[in-house]
């Protein structure tokens, strides 16, 4: 062999040897990077992004990419994602991979907009993106957009599925169950394996009012996952058949499966909605006190006491929260106002900030009026809270009508009419006292029925 060709092939080892060295650290850098993204370690994948290739962003991997873009968006740091995607914008019109990640990235960034433009701009779609935006739809709240985007894809997989039946589940319509129906009859057989999709199919039907249907296909299921019983027990929650919930709880006991938070919540509602001291004392008595720090968790105990009649135990959960927000407040407003201690219910009221006195603290207190027949107290309230709903005058409405005070419940009605279209519930709320209001009652009915038609 002459020197020159055993130069010209060493030469070319050399090359294949560096090449590989940068696919292998390429590779490595992309591992490393995902195991701190799947630790929740997204500031450490980044700085191990920005210590490698943040200069070099055009020789990265899509894997790379992804991983750095996955960080962005669970930091919320979207200065950083943008700039990424700023510098690989020229080169990855066709990379469906990476146009996922970005599409993913600005929908947690909250900005559907610019992902709505990468996939428009896209010339081939992949699945994963449709997931990502359909994602987005979902997530704003648009499950019509997201059924469109889904009628758009001839073979989807399982992950577009489990969307569609999110989507259906928000939307909670009778043509959103036959959807559901539809779906989950042409589905391959194999995609039942899925507990994850399962589990979607349950909480679709359930949303969708189908909750017999959801529980004949629990019950043909031969492996049912914790997931899967918190949906059906949150049905039943929905039906108010509180005793199947407690029913479900035990048998998802004895089948070995450990509660978690949703699960007690769950059975924290079916107590509250049954009422009964003894059952709710021996069943609570079972929940971790791991569970029992959290403030979710203390709202709904708070209810459920209140709706058993044990004020005292309510005020001493409530008294452990160290910064309640609104929902915990308007639970306790409404705990005395159930137990007719409408006094203790107007002092908490006033200790409230403006900036937590929201709607359904308004109609705690109101309520809580009504029902201990503080009508004037409930008049000084009423009169100073500033963005009156319809909830609320509805609420006062209901707390006049009690005390039989008919001349204000029409004057109210008519202040609402005067920049609002009338609704039903002002009229029908409280029927037997609601005609002493008028002169000619029939008129008022067939206002009534016009609204109820509308």
């Amino acid at each position: 062999m002459s020197n020159k060709l055993f130069i010209n092939r060493l030469s070319s080892l050399i090359s294949f040897g560096k090449r590989a060295m940068i696919i292998n650290s390429d590779f490595d850098l992309a591992n490393k990077m995902k195991l701190f993204n799947d630790n929740n370690q997204y500031q450490k994948s980044l700085e191990l992004f920005d210590k490698y290739k943040k200069n070099n962003l055009e020789l990265c991997s899509n894997f790379i990419i992804t991983q750095a873009l996955k960080a962005c968006a669970q930091l919320g740091d979207i200065r950083r994602g943008t700039t990424i995607h700023n510098r690989i914008e020229s080169h990855i019109k066709d990379d469906t991979y990476i146009l996922s990640a970005l599409i993913s990235f600005y929908i947690k960034s909250d900005d559907l907009k610019n992902a709505e433009s990468l996939f428009i701009a896209s010339k081939n779609i992949s699945l994963s993106m449709y997931a990502a935006l359909m994602k987005g739809y979902i997530k704003s709240n648009q499950p019509n957009k997201a059924l469109d985007l889904f009628n758009k894809i001839d073979s989807p997989d399982q992950v577009i599925i489990i969307l569609l039946f999110n989507a259906c589940a928000l939307l909670g319509t009778n043509e959103a169950l036959n959807l559901v129906k539809r779906a989950s009859k042409e589905i391959p057989k194999s995609f039942y394996s899925n507990p994850r999709l399962l589990t979607s199919l349950l909480d679709a039907l359930i949303k969708c009012g189908d909750i017999k249907h959801a529980e004949l296909l629990f019950g043909r299921l031969r492996t049912r996952t914790l997931s899967m019983y918190n949906a059906i027990m949150n049905g039943f929650n929905k039906e108010k058949n509180p005793s199947k919930t407690l029913d479900l709880f035990h048998q998802m006991k004895i089948s070995g499966l450990e509660p978690n938070f949703i699960t007690y919540t769950c059975l924290i509602k079916a107590l509250s909605l049954i009422g009964d001291y003894s059952v709710a004392q021996s069943l609570i008595g079972q929940i971790p006190d791991s569970v029992l720090v959290d403030n979710q968790i203390h709202n709904a105990l708070i209810d459920m006491w209140g709706k058993t009649g044990c004020v005292n135990r309510a005020k001493e959960i409530f008294k452990k929260i160290h910064q309640p927000d609104q929902i915990g407040y308007a639970t306790m407003i409404n705990c005395y106002g159930l137990n007719g201690m409408g006094t203790q219910a107007i002092e908490l009221y006033r200790q409230i900030s403006l900036e937590l006195t929201n709607e359904s603290v308004n109609v705690s207190v109101l309520n809580a009026c009504s029902h201990s027949g503080l009508v004037d107290q409930a008049r000084c309230i009423f009169r100073n809270i500033h963005m009156k709903s319809e909830r609320i005058y509805t609420t006062m409405i209901d707390c006049l009508a009690r005390a039989s005070c008919f001349d204000e419940v029409q004057q109210l009605i008519d202040e609402y009419e005067r920049s609002h279209s009338p609704v039903a519930p002002m009229y029908s709320k409280y029927p037997s006292n609601i005609f002493n209001i008028f002169d000619k009652p029939m008129n008022l009915l067939f206002k009534f029925v016009s609204i109820a038609i509308d």
